[in-house]
């Protein structure tokens, strides 16, 4: 597919009605009464105005957000959701996110008392049931049940599986039931313990409230099903330059790689300052269409260079395009290359690279002839 867009800087292209698609999948699946998209850290990467509104076009009306101002940017582009703030009070007091209508979720017992000496306000409280990072922790949760929760409204108790991919662990504890147990003495609200996985994964899970990032994205979180899900993003970049080189001669700094024969080599513009990982110096492979080019040498700020020896001319030459991930190459395969969760390349190169929306329909909202976002 030909691509209008610099032909200097690599490109992701992000489709709107994949992640339309993949959010109806995930309803289908959901038992439970709420189902939230995860929209944190600008919505993986992939920008949160079009994939709020994308998802509000579908029927959404609960968001998670990991701060303040972000949680301020759903609220105006989703004026009934609820819009929960996973740092809780930490970027804002409890007067701004009552201003706001948002729900802060607080993870200790000190942020507990601060909303309630500001008076009757709507919050979601964490508990740690295995992650250890945010939450309270067992004896806060009996210390809590005797002191009371007044003037706070409880909307939702909520708890984070210390695996991602496997939210049941691999120590054989039940979670499901730890968790009930641990707020069996608290006031009742909805109970939250399901997140992308746990949709597909554990039924039982589900309760009242689920929490939805990666499936929504297309990002694989659990690799021992075939999930029905599609990758939402896919990344390119230009070939700026093509060389014959000679058997011996250096790619890289300091010679990373040398050529143990004649090669043709096409220089790419991309890199790590595009969230390319440096790890992947002579690691993994782009694709031409069907064909594969090995990485050679090192990733540098903005370029890395691949063996195109034996393809196609055509298919590489200046003002052609590799994909990095995408059709050929799942992000996935290319992030376990590097040593990363896929989440982290996906973030990495939709902060660093140019974006472009597509969507079939022309009314859709950030349709492709509408929307070209460049950092």
């Amino acid at each position: 597919m030909t691509v209008a867009a610099r032909a200097d800087s690599p490109l992701m292209e992000i489709d709107l009605d994949r992640l339309a698609g993949n959010w109806q999948t995930v309803r289908d699946r959901y038992t439970g009464a709420a189902l939230g998209a995860v929209v944190k850290c600008n919505a993986y990467g992939l920008g949160l105005e079009p994939v709020v509104a994308t998802l509000s076009h579908r029927g959404c009306r609960q968001y998670w957000t990991l701060g303040y101002d972000e949680a301020c940017r759903v609220r105006a582009l989703a004026p009934a959701a609820e819009v929960f703030v996973l740092t809780g009070l930490r970027g804002a007091s409890a007067r701004d996110c009552r201003t706001q209508r948002l729900i802060p979720v607080l993870n200790d017992l000190d942020e507990i008392a601060q909303a309630r000496r500001a008076g009757a306000l709507t919050v979601a409280i964490a508990l740690d049931t295995g992650l250890g990072r945010l939450g309270l922790r067992p004896e806060a949760v009996a210390r809590l049940a005797k002191q009371g929760l007044a003037p706070l409204r409880v909307r939702a108790w909520i708890t984070q599986p210390a695996s991602f991919s496997a939210p049941e662990g691999a120590d054989g504890q039940n979670l499901h039931d730890r968790f009930l147990d641990l707020i069996a003495p608290l006031p009742r609200a909805a109970r939250s313990l399901a997140i992308s996985a746990s949709v597909f994964t554990c039924p039982e899970h589900h309760l009242d409230m689920a929490r939805v990032g990666s499936a929504l994205y297309g990002v694989d979180t659990s690799p021992s099903l075939d999930l029905p899900l599609l990758p939402v993003a896919s990344l390119r970049a230009p070939v700026l330059q093509v060389a014959d080189l000679p058997a011996g001669a250096g790619i890289g700094y300091d010679r990373q790689f040398r050529c143990p024969g004649p090669m043709r080599v096409a220089t790419l513009g991309i890199g790590y300052a595009h969230g390319l990982p440096y790890a992947l110096m002579s690691r993994g492979a782009v694709y031409f269409g069907p064909y594969r080019a090995p990485v050679v040498g090192g990733v540098s700020m903005g370029l890395i260079g691949v063996d195109v020896t034996g393809l196609p001319v055509d298919l590489a030459i200046p003002g052609q395009w590799a994909e990095i991930f995408g059709e050929h190459q799942r992000l996935e395969t290319l992030a376990a290359l590097a040593g990363l969760p896929a989440n982290a390349m996906l973030i990495a190169t939709a902060t660093g690279c140019g974006r472009r929306y597509h969507a079939a329909r022309p009314d859709q909202p950030f349709a492709s002839r509408l929307s070209e976002s460049l950092p």
